[in-house]
């Protein structure tokens, strides 16, 4: 037989403990009702412990005293120890969870509780999680004010939907829950973002390179059991680890951190241990292995040099992107690379399937690949291929090459080459080449057609809705003018007999001359506007008959075994011929409708 026993305690799981041994029977059996409780607290000055009245501290101290160290806080609680009883109706399964330094706590709630929805069903639950929470050695009444409403908010939930179907949690509430300090730290702003692999990072001025992030106290502070909780100082690892060129670099500082913004346009390097910013970079070789992808984009002033000495080693090697502005590469170029550039030097060879792309100049030694650029220069060129503004090339032996204008020092056989302008050719010594003026080949041409085209459309539209809006407005004012002959008549005769004209006839006069000098403007305007149309027109002329002005120059004889096409722009005909012997020049002419080459020798 339990007798229940009245105790004063400090711990209530202690003095559980201690009444089932007392007893001999399992810890389990033991249970206990909370009768009352008070909260004790000694603060800086108090020598006793002191009463708190109500259940908050704030009202009889501060919050720094109370995350101090010096603060103590303590409850204890009248219980009645008795053996466990089940609940008629309550069967709550719950767990009680906190933080690692047990500054908040939160209940959660098994689904195979039985909750039901009777009258005094939210004072069971706060009951059973009052105990739970001394149990587990937790305060009560300091951080729980939201108990209340948690339990409320929980029964209108099953009310809505019915028994829980899943674990439920909310929180209790929290106590004094420390801030952690800010330890110092580097933040690489100039790699972030980075998803690939590269040997140098890209920046211009004005950019976020680097920060120095401010190491920043934390704050102490007091757990739900009334336990001080201390917080350590911050790290200070990296204070003064930070050193750079103040010509490339500068700095701002504020509470938080200190910046490091670039002055100029490159890339970020670390010399010396001295942050800066460089243009050129100088390394033996680009591969996957040891560099990565360089590829900072043409739009930054950064130069890179490639020098291998190797004669059996790429200088790029396979499968590698170079993203710079400037490139300059003694050695070959491996397979399935990527390149572009504001300019291009390479010194060897490019494989077939490598792939250039130049804003600018293009200086290549031997040309195997595919290329883009503005100008292209070319020692050799051997099955590659090649699209620009403008080409020359020492020496052709296969490949095809696209361009406004061409110019070969001596071409070998089976070359394709498409200009839209001019092909110059010093010497020919092979056969099964094909010369070919397609002005519609060269994507400048064809944007320039097309821009033309969309830009006449639409002027002439406009220039339709001007002329319906002139007309409509010459109707208005030959309707006007000839009421107002007879308003300058009256104010003529006004004058003649000494009175004074109606300044209403006069009003009327100075709107009408408005209005012609108006109408002056919009004519003369309407005029230009004419002329500009036909001037676009003659412009797109001219680009349709490009097959005309185009010539293909050969300084050498011809052997009879290279073909020569002509294209016109708008109709797509071709008109071509294999030249034999001494011709210079080979030009289309029209002769009225129809098309023919001038052949000069």
């Amino acid at each position: 037989m339990f007798t229940p026993v009245i105790k004063t305690s400090t711990n209530v799981m202690e003095d559980l403990t201690l009444a089932a041994k007392d007893r001999n029977i399992p810890i389990e059996s033991v249970d206990f009702d909370l009768l009352s409780y008070e909260t004790l607290y000694k603060g800086t000055v108090d020598e006793q412990w002191q009463q708190l009245e109500g259940n908050d501290l704030l009202k009889i101290t501060t919050e720094n005293e109370i995350r101090s160290l010096t603060f103590l806080l303590r409850q204890e609680y009248e219980i009645r120890i008795r053996e466990v009883q089940s609940h008629p109706y309550l069967n709550l399964r719950f767990t009680i969870a906190t933080d690692k330094y047990k500054s908040k706590v939160v209940v959660i709630i098994d689904p195979k509780s039985t909750i039901p929805l009777k009258k005094g069903i939210q004072e069971w639950i706060k009951e059973a999680i009052v105990r739970k929470q001394l149990q587990y050695g937790l305060l009560i009444g300091l951080y729980d004010q939201n108990l209340d409403r948690e339990i409320n908010r929980l029964l209108l939930k099953i009310q809505k939907t019915g028994p829980l179907s899943e674990s439920y949690r909310f929180q209790i509430g929290e106590f004094f829950p420390p801030v952690l300090p800010t330890n110092d730290s580097i933040v690489l702003h100039y790699k972030k973002e980075k998803e690939a692999k590269s040997l140098i990072d890209g920046v211009q001025p004005d950019d976020l390179i680097l920060e120095y992030i401010f190491p920043k106290n934390g704050r102490d502070g007091r757990g739900c059991d009334g336990n001080f909780i201390s917080v350590p100082e911050p790290n200070r690892k990296y204070e003064g680890a930070i050193v750079i060129d103040e010509n490339t670099i500068r700095s701002t500082q504020d509470e938080q951190s200190i910046r490091f913004y670039a002055k100029a346009s490159g890339f970020v390097e670390r010399k010396n241990g001295i942050f800066t910013i460089s243009q050129i970079l100088k390394i033996e070789s680009a591969d996957f292995k040891n560099t990565g992808s360089i590829e900072t984009g043409f739009d930054k002033d950064i130069a890179l040099e490639i020098k291998q000495n190797l004669s059996d080693k790429d200088a790029v090697g396979t499968g590698v992107n170079i993203d710079v502005q400037k490139l300059d590469i003694e050695g070959t170029v491996g397979r399935n690379t990527n390149i572009q550039a504001c300019e291009v030097t390479i010194g060897a060879q490019t494989h077939k399937r490598s792939q250039i792309n130049v804003s600018e100049v293009a200086n290549i030694h031997l040309h195997r690949g595919n290329l883009k650029a503005k100008e292209a220069n070319i020692d050799i060129l051997e099955a590659g291929k090649v699209e620009a503004d403008s080409v020359h090339i020492q020496k052709m032996m296969g490949g095809e090459v696209i361009a406004r204008e061409v110019f070969i020092e001596l071409l070998y056989s089976n070359a394709r080459i498409t200009a839209s302008e001019s092909i110059v050719i010093k010497s020919i010594e092979g056969e099964g080449n094909k010369l070919i003026i397609d002005p519609h080949a060269i994507e400048r041409y064809h944007e320039s057609i097309a821009t033309l085209e969309s830009d006449i459309r639409s002027k002439a539209l406009c220039i339709k809705e001007q002329q319906k809006e002139l007309f409509t407005r010459q109707l208005s004012f030959k309707d006007k003018n000839s009421r107002i002959k007879l308003i300058q008549k009256r104010i003529i005769d006004a004058k003649k007999s000494g009175a004074v004209p109606m300044k209403a006839d006069l009003v009327r006069i100075q709107q009408f001359k408005t209005e012609a000098e108006s109408l002056k403007l919009f004519s003369e305007k309407l005029k230009e506007s004419e002329l500009e149309l036909h001037a676009r027109q003659e412009e797109l002329d001219k680009l349709y008959d490009a097959d005309l002005h185009a010539v293909i120059t050969h300084n050498g004889l011809h052997n009879g075994k290279n073909r020569v096409v002509f294209i016109d722009p708008k109709t797509h005909q071709e008109y071509g011929v294999t030249p034999t012997g001494k011709v210079t020049h080979i030009r289309l002419r029209k002769e009225g409708d129809v098309k023919k080459f001038l052949l000069v020798t």
